[in-house]
């Protein structure tokens, strides 16, 4: 709050973290945390467009004691809107019905998901003070509505490092941009090293990964180009920016191998693949991006 109440503080504060980051040296070398972790892994889902809350989990009987109710709403959105001339309040589609030991409700939308609920830690208070989806969507990933900062998988990489040196630290699963376009994953005012590395389902999930020539070969031209590069280096004083794309020199390299086998679902038997919904060689959907997530945690991504 003092950085941002301040333009000095605005000004100079992603010169200090990047002097920082500078003086710290491997940028991704695995850290522990500042309290004793009782995750092990997190996904975030963020599920763009998704069903509504009044739908799912989020039970207000009084809006079906109202359906049909007329009401008048005084928001910029809305105003002199057409087809907003008159608004009707409308009931869930679905019925709700507590579950589990503690009682949640749930829409009849999710019998299964119902059926996990006590394992679930269901937040009914999050509000956003901004309605615009591209606005609501930037702060969502990045605690800002209006201007660009790390995206919090920036931060938590900036925080935690990564134990897979072959893969990316920080990786986002997409089959298109959403909302704020890739301001969502990235590092801003961070290196570069911390920004989010975009896998977009396919037949080819990451992009010109493949090795182009033979692998010793490749050898010897990356030791080649590290060793004109760490000289280039030397010669700016520990540049942030300059040491991020030197790394990602080195994570290119490792991910040649690293990605095919990530993505290649060839291995899982077909139980699993049902599980999550698939088909065999099936290279796209929800359920893709779900398999796809497991098995780079599984790799320590």
């Amino acid at each position: 709050a003092f950085l941002r109440s301040t333009a000095a503080g605005t000004l100079l504060f992603p010169g200090i973290v990047q002097q920082l980051l500078a003086d710290a040296g491997d940028p991704l070398a695995p850290r522990e945390p500042h309290f004793p972790a009782k995750a092990k892994h997190i996904i975030f889902l963020f599920m763009t467009g998704g069903v509504s809350h009044v739908d799912t989990f989020d039970h207000k009987p009084e809006l079906t004691k109202q359906h049909g109710k007329e009401i008048e709403a005084d928001h910029p959105e809305i105003k002199d809107r057409p087809g907003y001339e008159r608004i009707f309040l409308k009931r869930p589609q679905w019925e709700f019905r507590p579950n589990g030991k503690c009682g949640t409700e749930v829409s009849t939308l999710f019998p299964h998901l119902a059926n996990c609920v006590d394992d679930i830690a269901l937040i009914r208070s999050m509000h956003t003070s901004h309605s615009n989806h591209y606005n609501a969507t930037l702060g969502m990933h990045t605690g800002s509505f209006a201007f660009s900062r790390p995206s919090i998988g920036s931060w938590v990489t900036y925080g935690l490092g990564t134990r897979n040196r072959n893969l990316p630290g920080f990786v986002v699963i997409a089959p298109k941009q959403t909302y704020a376009g890739t301001q969502v994953y990235a590092s801003d005012f961070l290196p570069g090293a911390y920004q989010g590395t975009l896998v977009v389902p396919g037949a080819e999930p990451v992009a010109n990964v493949r090795p182009r020539v033979p692998i010793d070969r490749q050898q010897r031209e990356l030791a080649a180009l590290r060793e004109m590069n760490e000289e280039h280096l030397a010669m700016r004083s520990g540049d942030p920016q300059l040491t991020a794309r030197l790394q990602t020199f080195e994570t290119a390299f490792g991910m040649q191998m690293a990605v095919p086998d990530a993505f290649d679902f060839a291995k899982e038997n077909d139980a699993t693949l049902a599980s999550y919904g698939l088909r065999r060689g099936q290279t796209a959907g929800f359920g893709w991006h779900c398999l796809a997530s497991r098995r780079l945690i599984e790799r320590g991504v």
